[in-house]
């Protein structure tokens, strides 16, 4: 069993709950580094080809190996930060969640936007650094949000899943009744949320331009907003040293239709990989992508 493997089980998730419950920010920053960094010279293991396959694909063909290699590195740093705050802050509560999360101005303007049309809102999520976090914090904000997820796996992720059932969330598996529960949400003005870069649970989706590349990514986001005549609106959270964790998001996405649906959903779905490109191309060490997205 390789740490990938280890990490996600319900016994290694429960270990990383109690070390991040316990251990104070100096040793559990120092405790993930180290991890990160062992994990970051296992060139052979799956973690690390998949992540430097993604890391290549958003850096492009001018980055020399090395320069990959260093984007791979810096990107599981930063997952070992993300992942020790997000069971440290969660640990501590609810307050502790939203003091350590920053809305700017500019956040609340775009969401007020959105919520002005007197329409459901569709936000599309790019798992940006603490991305779960920024989340939970939006919904702690006051704004009941239904979370759309692939079905729990077995083990340590069932229990991050777990974490996100805070009261205001309300986390649901994406099959038919969740999805009929969320058009019937939409319509009715409120909010509904789901990752728009995660490729599980998209096999059965369509072919989305990525980074300039065919990727099987979620359009069932688009097919929502359709359904129920809402608006899209990208989504996510990012670290800086001097700031802290701070969630972002674009101009909510009127939706661009034609008539031709399945052109529609493509079209639109592209519209919303747009914006996290720019995000992503901005800080491609906080893209916590640990799935092959082509």
């Amino acid at each position: 069993m390789n740490f990938q493997q280890f990490a996600t089980t319900g016994f290694g998730t429960r270990l990383w709950m109690a070390l991040g419950r316990w251990l104070p920010p100096s040793l559990g920053f120092a405790l993930a580094a180290g991890i990160t960094g062992v994990l970051a010279q296992r060139r052979e293991s799956s973690l690390y080809r998949i992540v430097h396959a993604n890391q290549a694909a958003v850096l492009g063909p001018a980055a020399d190996p090395e320069e990959v290699h260093d984007a791979v590195r810096a990107m599981l740093r930063h997952a070992g930060r993300a992942a020790y705050d997000l069971m440290h802050l969660v640990a501590q509560g609810a307050e502790a969640i939203q003091a350590a999360i920053a809305f700017p101005a500019e956040f609340w303007a775009h969401v007020a936007a959105a919520r002005a049309t007197g329409r459901g809102v569709m936000i599309c999520g790019c798992h940006l650094s603490n991305f779960n976090l920024g989340f939970i914090a939006f919904a702690l904000s006051g704004f009941p949000v239904q979370v759309l997820s692939p079905p729990a796996p077995a083990g340590g992720f069932k229990l991050i899943h777990e974490l996100r059932r805070s009261g205001v969330i309300e986390e649901t598996p994406i099959e038919m009744q969740a999805l009929r529960k969320a058009v019937g949400r939409l319509r009715a003005g409120g909010i509904v949320l789901t990752g728009a870069d995660w490729p599980l649970g998209a096999v059965e989706g369509e072919t989305v331009s990525f980074f300039g590349r065919p990727a099987r990514l979620p359009t069932g986001h688009v097919r929502l907003a359709i359904s129920a005549n809402a608006v899209l609106l990208p989504m996510a959270c990012r670290w800086e040293q001097a700031r802290g964790y701070y969630v972002m998001a674009a101009p909510h996405l009127e939706l661009e239709l034609t008539g031709d649906r399945s052109a529609d959903v493509l079209h639109n779905a592209r519209r919303v990989l747009t914006v996290f490109e720019g995000w992503i191309t901005e800080t491609p060490e906080q893209w916590l992508m640990y799935h092959p997205v082509w």
